[in-house]
């Protein structure tokens, strides 16, 4: 029999726990393990759904067929039944929960992101980013494999919101913050709010990181380095803008070439050091090419694996 909720989503308890009876959907029942980790409430909600059922279900066959005394014999028994079972699916649900499947999100060069989360928490995902989100009952925990993401955490304290990467891990409660991983930091800036930065090293202490401020973590380190933070920067890259004051052409185009299938390079060591001022829409490789023809006469030479910068 086809499942009528499969094109119309549960929103209650009472409606997931019937669309689940209705029939075995792969689908649904993904859908259905990130509705229940999206809230305690959800969670207790569906419990009481199966507690109930169970509670009618024993007490009508003892009814219909066993004699009077017997029959309350066997409600007692039904009711002891249903809350050893509840206990069991309460004690499976948090173990599912603990450990809910990850969902992955990617983005491709010059692609952007927005996830909006069950919990109110929002992330936007820079170019060439991979993120896994896992939602449990009791932790809400984001993997940041590779890339840019920027996080506004809703504020929760019976959940903290981790964001783990390869050198380290950042909790939050409820602020706004961005975290950048390459291969050679990790870089933690908040915008609102607190953070406790932690390296992944043994015996590494927990550092707070406040407003306006930026941890970086580099391998073989366990203390973060403070500094003030550039939010500048973030604020650019989520308006899809590029800026440069006066930075080495190589910084410059390494920074660009985030946002662009083919990887952009100075031609020689003189071009690569010579200093940019611009400000570039991401990946507008037509802008960029008017810009270094305009300012230093120079071109962008396209072959089969990179972009090059050269002298005509």
């Amino acid at each position: 029999m086809r499942n009528r909720f499969q094109h119309q989503e549960p929103v209650s308890a009472a409606e997931w726990f019937a669309a689940r009876r209705a029939g075995h959907d792969a689908d649904l029942e993904s859908r259905f393990a990130a509705w229940l980790a999206a809230s305690r409430q959800h969670f207790e909600d569906y419990a009481l759904c199966e507690l109930t059922w169970e509670l009618t279900a024993s007490a009508a066959v003892g009814i219909s067929h066993a004699p009077p005394r017997l029959a309350w014999h066997r409600r007692t028994s039904a009711l002891a039944a249903a809350a050893a079972a509840l206990l069991l699916f309460a004690f499976f649900g948090v173990m599912h929960l603990s450990s809910a499947p990850a969902v992955v999100w990617q983005t491709q060069p010059g692609e952007q992101r927005s996830i909006s989360l069950a919990d109110g928490s929002h992330i936007v995902m820079n170019t060439r980013s991979m993120l896994e989100i896992r939602m449990g009952a009791r932790r809400r925990e984001v993997r940041l494999i590779k890339g840019e993401a920027y996080f506004e955490v809703a504020h929760d304290e019976s959940r903290p919101f981790v964001v783990r990467t390869s050198l380290g891990s950042i909790r939050a409660v409820g602020t706004r913050f961005d975290v950048l991983l390459d291969d050679q930091r990790v870089e933690v800036a908040l915008e609102e709010g607190r953070v406790m930065v932690r390296s992944t090293l043994p015996d590494a202490r927990e550092v707070l990181t406040v407003a306006g401020m930026s941890a970086t973590l580099l391998p073989g380190s366990a203390d973060p380095h403070l500094q003030p933070a550039d939010l500048n920067r973030i604020e650019n890259w989520r308006a899809r803008r590029i800026e440069f004051d006066r930075v080495p052409l190589a910084t410059a185009l390494r920074e660009f070439s985030r946002y662009t299938p083919l990887p952009i390079h100075a031609g020689s060591p003189q071009i690569a050091q010579m200093p940019i001022s611009a400000v570039l829409k991401a990946g507008d490789v037509a802008a960029l090419r008017a810009t270094l023809k305009g300012a230093f006469g120079l071109q962008v030479i396209e072959t089969r694996d990179a972009l090059i910068v050269s002298e005509p």
